[in-house]
């Protein structure tokens, strides 16, 4: 066998040798890509899987939950009026000489803020008669509920207490800002409401009726469409909860902690 016939013979298997080699490395890197693909659907369906019953875990817990039926000893010394034209609820006596309207959402986490940290002063002047609260219940966050709803829910049964028990407002109004749903979570559902109603002393045929009717669903949905575009009313460039008005001024509780006693007469 000549020299150029050896070299011809070992040129073809250097190429079939690279050939093989090649071919092994690219069904190497297809399996390690077919091994990361499948990785990557479990982890994705893992993820989702692990967020459904996350989900289900918390609206089952939300569901089992008791909603503290909480007593404010002093309201008792104040009348509680509902305004069903408005569905607004005014607390306090007639004869006090400032009037503050608070605008909020049962489901606002500010709101709850800004009721622990001011309606234990506001309490106290509201049974000297110092100041009238009227209470807007609005739905700003409807769609921060899953189901989407549960502000409307809320501020419906709040004016179903109010229609069947006026006294008994404040305390439903205080147990709900004690304890409130996480937004994007399951709100209280209206069994739970209804059983909050009931453990603090309202039922009947009046309750119910509001309650089943969603009697103050679309005027809820009116006082917030008036308030978004109401120019009184606005901060940062629009409507928000909690809204507190004293005086024709929007107050900035957060700003300033003595607000209260700043409107109170001395003395």
């Amino acid at each position: 066998m000549s020299n150029t016939q050896q070299r011809k013979i070992s040129k073809k298997k250097s190429t079939s040798a690279a050939r093989a080699v090649a071919a092994a490395r690219a069904d190497r890197s297809n399996k390690r890509k077919n091994i990361i693909g499948v990785v990557v659907v479990v982890v994705i369906a893992a993820a989702i899987f692990g967020g459904i019953f996350y989900q289900k875990q918390q609206t089952t817990a939300a569901a089992q939950s008791v909603i503290p039926a909480l007593t404010v000893a002093g309201s008792a010394q104040y009348p509680v009026v509902l305004d069903k034209a408005t569905a607004t609820v005014v607390a306090g006596k007639p004869t006090a000489p400032t009037t503050i309207d608070a605008y909020e959402d049962f489901l606002c986490p500010i709101c709850g803020e800004f009721e622990a940290a001011n309606f234990p002063a506001m309490e106290k002047q509201l049974e000297a008669g110092t100041i009238r609260v009227r209470y807007h219940m609005l739905n700003l966050l409807d769609d921060r509920s899953t189901p989407a709803g549960y502000s409307t829910l809320a501020a419906n049964t709040a004016l179903a207490v109010a229609t069947a028990a006026p006294d008994k407002f404040v305390d439903f109004h205080d147990s709900l800002f004690s304890k409130q749903p996480e937004e994007n979570g399951p709100g209280w559902t209206q069994d739970q409401l209804s059983n909050l109603a009931a453990r603090l002393g309202v039922s009947g045929p009046a309750f119910d009726a509001v309650v089943t009717g969603n009697t103050y669903g679309a005027k809820i949905q009116s006082n917030l469409s008036a308030a978004e575009a109401d120019p009184a009313l606005q901060q940062q460039g629009g409507f928000g909860t909690p809204t507190i008005v004293a005086n024709g001024a929007i107050i900035d509780w957060q700003k300033n902690p003595n607000w209260l006693g700043s409107l109170v007469p001395a003395g």
